[in-house]
């Protein structure tokens, strides 16, 4: 779990770091661009994602929002009983969903369906992925 800890504070250090939106700058090796910092946050959360299914815990899991033309993410910060933390992760527009704002509450058993929900269209994307190779 301290594995998991230390990715999640790694992903959210992301959050303090503002990205150069410079469109001129795509493809360079500047790792505060928005591009760059999108991609290190999506290994990252690859890495957690893995991490946490191997430790068969929610902690560490990344759950989405839809929201306007993209969607807010937020992390799983804490696992308790009937509830879960999750914290938002600046991502791309850095979207917050209105109910949860940076950091909120939600039922433990809305954030396993959701989860589960990503997990199963992530496998469905993978399988179709691979009868086309």
């Amino acid at each position: 779990m301290k594995e998991i800890q230390k990715k999640i504070q790694e992903l959210l250090a992301f959050n303090d770091i503002e990205p150069i939106y410079d469109f001129t700058q795509r493809g360079s090796d500047n790792p505060n661009t928005m591009d760059n910092i999108m991609k290190r946050q999506e290994e990252i959360q690859g890495e957690l994602d893995d991490l946490a299914k191997g430790n068969n815990t929610i902690l560490g899991r990344g759950i989405k929002f839809p929201m306007a033309d993209s969607y807010a993410f937020y992390v799983v910060t804490k696992v308790n009983k009937k509830t879960v933390e999750v914290t938002s992760v600046r991502y791309g527009d850095a979207w917050q969903d209105e109910r949860l704002g940076y950091c909120g509450n939600l039922k433990r058993g809305f954030a396993e369906k959701k989860i589960k929900g990503m997990d199963a269209i992530a496998e469905m994307f993978s399988a179709k992925k691979a009868q086309q190779v």
